[in-house]
């Protein structure tokens, strides 16, 4: 018996290692012919089996030679945003093919090389099989390809429209108006820690969704309350309170259950609902319970919008998303065109809520962390603010007049900014699977794509791509740079958003390649709306087509674009027009201290508080669905405007007393084990 075991695993072995040796063979083959610079690994990065356990290896790869481990580095899942351009440096080609036995992935951080991938859809079609866990509820414009995407294009473009976009501003003015008051404490004079900005950025973005999206209005919940209120859209005179005052028929409130959705939705991923609810855990069965619950909410939203439209006999312009999906579906009902399910409703309208809310919420976090680190910036915005509303309150402020003016000024130069630094997907998907060789032009030369090969656009890594956008020298204290290994000598890492504006005469500021590009447009293509014009104001810098990407670009480029951009703008606007928003120094300094405390022990504590910013905002990050910071949080104050408790120049004052240091120290991640000695090499100095 012993023999025939040992016989086996022999067998098992070799034909593993002969089938191992072929695969990577037949890849090669398949590479050499491509005319694409490529590099062989023992490993396929999509392999489910490294991505669940890869960072169990590596401490023992660690341990190893440099040079037998230098594969890893494309391994490694999001290599691009830990290394940014370094990586496509080493190489020496900013396009080139990764090659293991398991398959075959194309990089690339080329603006022509995108161009030609988002434009030819049906020759780069999305890797759908990726989006299946999206489909909890139905199917999605996200998650179907083919003539099932088209009839989920068609179907969710017309909702997102500029009268949507009114309802959006306005939502946003009112909900962040409430989330500041919440952040400013009884006295409203901003003596009030806030810990973590991104529950309540998540929680206004899920808010203006569900108004702008289900035409379902919540209030944001007083600082004595333990639950959320909310005002049922099917018959506004009815207003229940959260998990005690539920809808007939509902165990949750509306809001509870969205909450609690979303708070488990990598477990509804994973396992499916009749498993959750079988398995003997408390959170899983709550969690089951949430996804049945909103998916019981949608269902009667649904019938409520179809008996609302069918008594005006559909003639109703109704803003929100929903109504607006439900009266195209009632309309294709009459024709030819193919309409949507309720289950494929309520599946489009469970991927704008979760992807949706997360890019805004993210955005606007990113952003005031941004601007907390960078006064003078924060200075440009308020002062540009003042220029556009002259002092008028929210209440007064206008979509058509005020909207392009923050989309094409400072704020919406921040925003660009933030997108460039972390686009809510760092890597966006595209390949060539069950589609033919496809020719591409890389370089001038003509390549062919393989058949069955995983393409991710590198978003984050050619945001930052020095021949393709403004840059200067490192403007931290001692011209440390803020990345350690990429782009050590010139600023395209930092948050610096006057990279974005241009000069009286129109003309873009430290062009990169002297070219710019015309402002592009909206146009229907083969019965499909595609919006091609800029996702940057023609006031602003334009870089090269394909070099910013945050929405992707072509058909497949994201439909809800406008609608996060008017939120994002409209928050920020509505927070610091009369409120700049600071770093917290809590845990180095009481407020008695700093109140007691000089100009330049003032930039000492607020260094010591931007340090830990800085590495959360470089080594915090990580991706789940978003981008988010997972590592840690950075606490902020909002104070009113002429309160502040930093000089504006602490960075200056900050390197005048401390010449022989350099700001901010770099604590790299296990995980990034092959960097450490080139980081190490940086010679970063902690703030003492």
């Amino acid at each position: 018996m012993p023999s025939l075991l040992a016989l086996g695993v022999l067998t098992f072995i070799i034909y593993y290692i002969t089938n191992y040796y072929l695969a990577l063979s037949r890849n090669i083959a398949k590479a050499k012919r491509s005319g694409i610079h490529y590099v062989v690994l023992p490993v396929y990065f999509l392999n489910r089996f490294w991505l669940i356990f890869h960072r169990l290896f590596l401490p023992v790869l660690a341990r190893l030679p440099r040079k037998w481990t230098t594969w890893v580095d494309f391994c490694i899942p999001d290599f691009p945003f830990l290394n940014s351009v370094e990586t496509f440096e080493k190489i020496g080609h900013d396009t080139f093919l990764t090659v293991a036995p398991g398959g075959i992935i194309l990089n690339t951080i080329d603006p022509a090389v995108i161009t030609q991938i988002t434009t030819r859809r049906n020759d780069f079609p999305k890797p759908t099989k990726i989006y299946r866990s999206l489909d909890v509820y139905g199917k999605n414009v996200v998650s179907t390809e083919g003539a099932h995407w088209r009839q989920h294009r068609k179907a969710t473009s017309p909702p997102f429209t500029e009268k949507n976009n009114h309802l959006v501003f306005s939502e946003t003015i009112d909900q962040a108006s409430d989330m500041l008051t919440s952040w400013l404490g009884p006295d409203g004079k901003g003596n009030v820690t806030v810990d973590r900005v991104m529950d309540d950025t998540m929680r206004l973005s899920l808010y203006v969704i569900s108004r702008a999206g289900f035409g379902r209005k919540l209030q944001w919940p007083a600082a004595d309350s333990k639950a959320d209120v909310d005002t049922s859209y099917a018959d506004p005179s009815k207003i229940q309170n959260a998990k005690d005052e539920r809808d007939p028929g509902h165990s949750m409130s509306y809001t509870y259950a969205i909450h609690c959705l979303l708070d488990n939705i990598i477990v509804l991923f994973v396992l499916p609902p009749w498993l959750m609810e079988r398995l003997p855990i408390a959170a899983l069965r709550k969690a089951r319970e949430a996804y049945v619950e909103w998916g019981n909410y949608m269902k009667e939203a649904v019938a409520s919008k179809k008996k609302l439209l069918g008594a005006e006999n559909t003639n109703n312009e109704s803003m929100d998303i929903l109504g607006q999906l439900v009266k195209g579906q009632l309309q294709s009902e009459t024709s030819k065109d193919v309409h949507l399910t309720d289950s494929e409703i309520l599946g489009n309208m469970f991927v704008l809520i979760l992807a949706g809310h997360e890019t805004a919420a993210n955005s606007i976090h990113f952003s005031l962390l941004y601007l907390a680190l960078n006064h003078k910036s924060q200075r440009a915005v308020q002062q540009d603010l003042d220029r556009i509303f002259q002092g008028k309150p929210p209440s007064e402020w206008d979509y058509d007049r005020d909207l392009p003016a923050l989309f094409g000024g400072m704020v919406g130069a921040v925003l660009n900014e933030e997108l460039r630094l972390l686009p809510p997907v760092i890597g966006i998907p595209k390949s060539t699977f069950g589609v033919s060789d496809q020719r591409l032009n890389i370089d001038g030369k003509d390549c062919i794509v393989p058949s069955d090969i995983y393409i991710s656009l590198c978003a984050v890594a050619v945001h930052r791509h020095p021949k393709y956008w403004p840059s200067g020298k490192p403007t931290l204290p001692g011209g440390r740079p803020i990345h350690p290994v990429a782009n050590t000598d010139n600023d395209l890492e930092e948050f610096r958003p006057e990279r974005w504006l241009v000069d009286e005469d129109g003309e873009v500021q430290t062009l990169a390649n002297g070219k710019k590009e015309m402002p592009g447009e909206t146009v229907t293509s083969d019965g499909l709306a595609v919006n091609e014009s800029a996702d940057t104001s023609d006031k602003l810098y334009r870089p090269p087509k394909g070099a910013y990407i945050p929405f992707s670009e072509g058909y497949r480029a994201c439909l809800g674009r406008r609608f996060a951009q008017v939120e994002v703008l409209a928050a920020l606007a509505v927070i610091l027009q009369n409120y700049s928003v600071e770093l917290a120094v809590d845990e180095w300094a009481s407020d008695e201290e700093v109140i007691s405390m000089d100009e330049d022990a003032r930039a000492d504590v607020w260094q010591k508080a931007a340090a830990h910013a800085r590495d959360l905002m470089l080594n915090g990050l990580s991706v789940i669905i978003s981008l988010q910071m997972r590592g840690g949080h950075v606490a902020v104050r909002f104070v009113p405007r002429g309160s502040e408790r930093f000089p504006d120049d602490a960075d200056d004052i900050w390197k005048r007393n401390h010449p022989d240091l350099v700001v901010g120290a770099v604590k790299t991640p296990d995980y990034v084990f092959w960097n450490k000695q080139t980081r190490a090499n940086v010679g970063a100095v902690g703030v003492a």
